[in-house]
C-alpha cells in the first residue's frame, strides 16, 4: 500500500511539471506567431486558429481544451460552441484565401497551402504594423 502512495505521488509530481512544460511551450510557440488584431479574431478564435496551425488535424475535444484551457473555472459551454468559433473564423479569414477544412467524423484542419497563405497574411499585417508611418 505505501509503495502504491510513493507511486502516486510521484507520477502526480511528474504530471504537475509536465504540466508546466506545456503551459511554457504553448505560450512560446503562441509569442512566435502572433496574430494581429487586424484579423478580427476573438481570444477564442484565435486560440482555436493557432492550434489549427500548428497541428495537422484537431478534434473538437483538443479545439475545446485549447480554447478555453485546463484553468477555466466554472462551466464550459457545449461544445457544439467549437462549430460555431470555426464558422466565425472561417468567414474573417476567406477574404485572405485561407480556409479551414473538415475531416468528417474527426475534426477540422488547415491544409499545406492555407497554412502557407496564412503565414504571408500574417507577416503581411506585422510588416505593416512595424511601418512608422502606420504605428504612429
Amino acid at each position: 500500500m505505501a509503495d502504491l502512495a510513493a507511486q502516486v505521488a510521484m507520477l502526480e509530481a511528474e504530471n504537475a511539471v509536465l504540466r508546466d512544460r506545456v503551459e511554457t511551450l504553448e505560450r512560446d510557440a503562441e509569442a512566435q506567431l502572433r496574430l494581429p488584431p487586424g484579423l478580427g479574431l476573438t481570444a477564442h478564435e484565435a486560440r482555436i486558429f493557432l492550434m489549427l496551425m500548428k497541428r495537422d488535424v484537431c478534434t473538437k475535444e483538443q479545439l475545446m481544451n485549447g480554447a478555453y484551457d485546463h484553468h477555466h473555472d466554472g462551466d464550459l459551454p457545449h461544445i457544439k460552441i467549437i462549430d460555431v468559433f470555426i464558422c466565425k473564423i472561417r468567414k474573417k479569414l476567406k477574404i485572405h484565401g485561407v480556409t479551414i477544412s473538415t475531416v468528417w467524423g474527426q475534426g477540422y484542419y488547415l491544409d499545406a497551402d492555407a497554412k502557407l497563405r496564412a503565414i504571408a497574411m500574417i507577416d503581411a499585417f506585422n510588416a505593416a504594423l512595424s511601418r512608422p508611418e502606420v504605428a504612429a
